[in-house]
């Protein structure tokens, strides 16, 4: 087994009573914290892979009364320094390669530009032109384990975000949509 590390946030704020029937519903694995952006749930979880620890996080989650994971942390935008520390590269080297002029060009373009001009770019999107782009087995390993985690998380909260904006719907519609669910 394997311990995985990520981040749940929950529907709602938790009351003392919540947090302990959290722990004594299988969550003696995590922390709960509320803050600005909600109340989340800290797991440091054994499983075999980190789907498996996400699934079985999210059914002790809802096993008490009233509490929903709706969201994981999913650290998918990234800065030219990320993109760097994850690559074990400089920033420098993520520079040129983003200005096409080192290797063959087809950086990803940023996603966005926040209001103080510091460029943000899809880790995701990122990580596919890396592993295409080289190919020396350790640097391969290294992209390749932290996008598919990456990858694993951001669908995980897709789902999860999908579910809660069906839950919100008239029951016509969310019946209708759900069959979209089943078929993947």
């Amino acid at each position: 087994m394997t311990g995985h590390e990520f981040v749940l946030r929950l529907n709602r704020e938790v009351t003392d009573n919540e947090i302990e029937a959290l722990y004594e519903a299988g969550c003696s694995d995590a922390a709960v914290e509320t803050g600005p952006l909600g109340t989340v749930v800290d797991f440091t979880r054994d499983a075999p892979s980190l789907a498996e620890a996400l699934v079985s996080a999210v059914r002790d989650i809802e096993k008490v009364q009233g509490l929903r994971a709706v969201g994981v942390e999913c650290d998918n935008m990234v800065t030219l320094a990320q993109i760097a520390d994850r690559a074990g590269v400089s920033r420098e080297a993520v520079r040129l390669w983003s200005t096409g002029q080192r290797r063959r060009g087809g950086f990803p373009a940023p996603e966005f530009m926040t209001p103080a001009g510091e460029k943000i770019w899809d880790w995701q999107a990122v990580a596919d032109w890396m592993l295409l782009e080289h190919n020396p087995a350790a640097e391969f390993m290294r992209i390749y384990t932290v996008s598919m985690r990456t990858r694993t998380l951001c669908t995980a909260h897709r789902v999860l975000a999908a579910r809660a904006a069906l839950e919100a719907e008239p029951d016509e519609i969310r019946e209708e949509l759900e069959t979209l669910l089943q078929d993947a």
